[in-house]
């Protein structure tokens, strides 16, 4: 596969304790991306911008790890405490989740807005 961009991958879990969403990070050095700004009569330039994102298995642990909801950041950054942390970032809430794990080239395709 050829890899374009490292980005960021921040997995939203909860602490039931403290009442508390919690960014896990995980940073992808060796992964294809695509985003591309769109134009939509009804919603704008911000409501149609998306990204594609494929990551090989090889570079994954546990695939269970990737859920719609979570935030994909290109790039390297930093711990989140909460998604208004990366203002100025270029980020995008993670809208789909294909596992690929079979064939020539196994990946997980993230699809975001």
């Amino acid at each position: 596969m050829i890899t374009n961009k490292a980005i960021t991958y921040y997995h939203k879990t909860f602490d039931n304790e403290n009442k508390v969403e919690v960014w896990e990070k995980y940073i992808f050095k060796h992964t294809w991306v695509y985003n591309s700004k769109n134009a939509n009569i009804n919603a704008g330039y911000e409501k149609s911008n998306s990204l594609s994102a494929r990551i090989e298995m090889k570079w994954i642990k546990d695939k269970s790890l990737f859920n719609i909801g979570d935030i994909v950041a290109i790039g390297e950054h930093d711990d989140i405490d909460r998604q208004s942390d990366l203002e100025g970032i270029n980020y995008f809430n993670v809208t789909s989740v294909v596992i690929n794990d079979y064939g020539n080239n196994p990946h997980v395709h993230l699809g975001g807005q």
